[in-house]
């Protein structure tokens, strides 16, 4: 699908589906999941080469950040998704060109979502293809703020129920479910910063290399908004370090606790069987048939059988007692 937006009446303004393109008049394509027609509709429109899907997914950076033709060809990783539950990462390409953004994207994040929004209210401010792609990586950074906020405040709900909470739990069984439960919890939370480390990464990338290729030709506000979005990047990135660590510990003691709770239930059995053992022992003694036992011809040799095997559980339980193990 071709989105096409041009710049009339003071703002920016996309146009009808069935108009048709022309170079003079537009200021940013955005192509969403694009056919071979849409492709080859586009290029011919601009003399330049729109990346494939394969070509857009591929890790190098000179995949990733290069010149063709006079345009700027440059793709970052959008983390997709986090609304719905189900993390991923989406590769979107920005061609910039002196006249024209072309974006080519095959997923539909919330940052564009967000932009036509931003657009509405701020529209006489994207009047040239910079402003326009300087105002999508504002929008996919501020979503990536927004997802970083959200993990920060489950965080603090994970530590609350595994900290905070021992008092409220019923029954261990219930404790055991809710740790499982917390455990997926926070492995999808370490997808999302897996995709939300990538994305920030490309982004490092992305923006410098930008501010420089723009050089002299950036006007004040863009060059000092594309340093601020540096400063931005570098500041998520580090506090995206600090929650991976804080996953990392959670995780751990999420794990720990479970294997405490498992330990007391073998601790439990251990003394039952220490408990069981010596009474059984005496039963096994007093269950033999051989011939020649005076206790089995004894008028009170059943009882002395059961007073010994009495005897000999409470005698461990009172030692254990003592020993503080249970």
């Amino acid at each position: 699908m071709i989105s096409a937006y041009s710049h009339r009446a003071g703002t920016l303004v996309r146009l009808d589906a069935g108009a048709e393109l022309s170079s003079h008049d537009l200021l940013w394509i955005d192509l969403f999941d694009p056919t071979g027609e849409e492709e080859k509709a586009v290029e011919a429109m601009l003399g330049l080469q729109v990346p494939t899907r394969q070509e857009m997914a591929e890790i190098e950076e000179s995949s990733r950040l290069y010149e063709e033709a006079g345009a700027r060809v440059m793709t970052a990783v959008v983390v997709d998704g986090v609304a719905r539950g189900r993390p991923s990462r989406a590769q979107v390409t920005f061609v910039l060109t002196p006249d024209h953004l072309v974006t080519v994207r095959y997923a539909d994040p919330l940052p564009f979502k967000n932009f036509d929004v931003k657009i509405q209210r701020s529209g006489p401010s994207f009047d040239t293809p910079e402003r326009i792609f300087i105002g999508l990586l504002d929008s996919i950074v501020e979503r990536l703020a927004d997802i970083l906020e959200l993990t920060a405040a489950e965080f603090n709900e994970v530590s609350v129920r595994l900290f905070l909470d021992d008092e409220n739990r019923k029954k261990p069984s219930r404790a055991e479910d809710e740790m499982q439960v917390l455990v997926k919890r926070l492995g999808r939370k370490n997808m999302t910063l897996g995709f939300l480390r990538e994305s920030l990464l490309t982004l490092s990338r992305v923006v410098p290399y930008a501010r420089q290729e723009m050089g002299p030709r950036a006007d004040g506000g863009n060059a000092v908004k594309l340093k601020q979005l540096e400063r931005d990047i570098r500041s998520l990135a580090v506090y995206e370090a600090e929650l991976s660590s804080e996953l990392r510990y959670l995780h751990e003691a999420t794990l720990g606790l479970i294997n405490l709770a498992q330990n007391r239930i073998i601790k439990v059995f251990s003394i039952a069987a220490v408990l069981f053992l010596p009474p059984t022992v005496v039963g096994t003694v007093y269950g033999m048939n051989f011939k020649h036992m005076p206790e089995l011809e004894w008028t009170y040799g059943y009882p002395m059988a059961l007073a010994l095997m009495t005897v000999s559980a409470i005698l461990p339980v009172m030692w254990l007692r003592r020993r503080g193990w249970f």
